[in-house]
């Protein structure tokens, strides 16, 4: 997109009586484009955004790499894909958003739970390095937040919580304050990390510092418990029929009726969103999700908000990382 300045200089002259016009033409061209990224605890994807429009789009697996080098230069490389047809002073800059704690700043990684080789990685020096571009940085599920409360579910609404079920649990909090959107990050930078809370002090055991955690009981950890399969699996098996496939997503609704009662009572959203690769399976686990809630709910005078799985579907994370930039 060519952004034309004209600036018309009149100069009169009498030359026979004619009337002279100079025109100055000053071409810039318009920063119209952000990259996203979202790195998951199994695959990564990179989206080209302009305004609210997808461009293009990128999806990788994540293999076990052995360094993080081998990381980095992967994702450069799955970058430069999605670079190379656009001018590169039409960009704004890049976003990521990553599983896992940052520091208050948005500068560093402090703990990253199922993805451990990017504990090394300075994405912000090492990607601004790299393609001589701004970089900002985000908890990936306090990016999908910002993504549903400009493009998808949240647009309009005056608050939401975001409630990512995946490899991990991540949620996010976000309202309207005025002409902006805030997302509640905490003092140092480290609220909401919801898979941690602890919902049952005798329950599953992690490790001797996650006994009864929700991520044991909303993530693919739970999947696994229950019948050593991936959760595709399982979600191909009950939505043909099998019962034993459908009991274990009535169970997983079950756990997740109760962590909606504490989202519902600590944040008071006007709408919950599920998002990550489990709230593809919504149909399988939110009546019994949903019949928690309202068996449980202190009074009928709380109201219950809406709560939905995601309508942009698998970009949301990348697009939020992208949204970074409209902030």
């Amino acid at each position: 997109m060519v952004d034309l300045v004209l600036i018309l200089i009149l100069i009169k002259k009498c030359y026979n009586k004619a009337v002279h016009y100079r025109f100055i033409f000053n071409i810039s061209i318009m920063k119209d484009l952000v990259i996203g990224i979202d790195v998951g605890g199994t695959k990564i994807k990179v989206v080209l955004l302009r305004q609210n429009k997808v461009l293009a789009e990128d999806l990788y697996l994540v293999k076990n790499f052995k360094t993080h080098r081998e990381f980095l230069a992967t994702l450069i490389a799955h970058i430069e894909l999605l670079l190379k047809p656009y001018d590169r002073q039409r960009f704004v800059g890049i976003g990521i958003g990553l599983p896992g704690i940052l520091d208050r700043q948005r500068q560093s990684l402090l703990l990253p739970p199922n993805l451990s080789v990017i504990k090394k990685i300075n994405f912000i020096k090492e990607l601004k390095g790299h393609f001589n571009l701004p970089v900002r940085m985000e908890n990936d599920t306090k990016a999908m937040a910002l993504a549903e409360m400009l493009f998808g579910s949240g647009r309009g609404k005056k608050s939401i919580f975001v409630l990512s079920l995946g490899t991990g649990v991540g949620g996010a909090y976000a309202w309207r304050e005025e002409n902006k959107i805030c997302l509640l990050t905490g003092h140092q930078g480290t609220a909401l990390e919801i898979g941690h809370t602890i919902i049952n002090i005798n329950g599953v055991e992690g490790s001797p510092k996650t006994r009864g955690e929700v991520e044991q009981y909303l993530s693919s950890k739970f999947f696994s418990r229950r019948s050593n399969q991936h959760p595709a699996i399982i979600q191909e098996a009950a939505e043909k029929g099998k019962k034993s496939a459908q009991k274990i997503y009535q169970e997983f609704g079950y756990y997740l009726g109760f962590v909606l009662l504490n989202i519902i009572y600590n944040y008071d959203p006007e709408i919950i969103v599920l998002s990550g690769g489990l709230s593809r399976a919504e149909k399988l686990f939110i009546r019994p999700a949903l019949q928690v809630v309202k068996e449980n709910i202190l009074s009928p005078l709380i109201k219950i908000p809406i709560i939905t799985a995601t309508k942009l579907k698998d970009q949301t994370g990348a697009i939020g990382a992208a949204a970074l930039w409209y902030q």
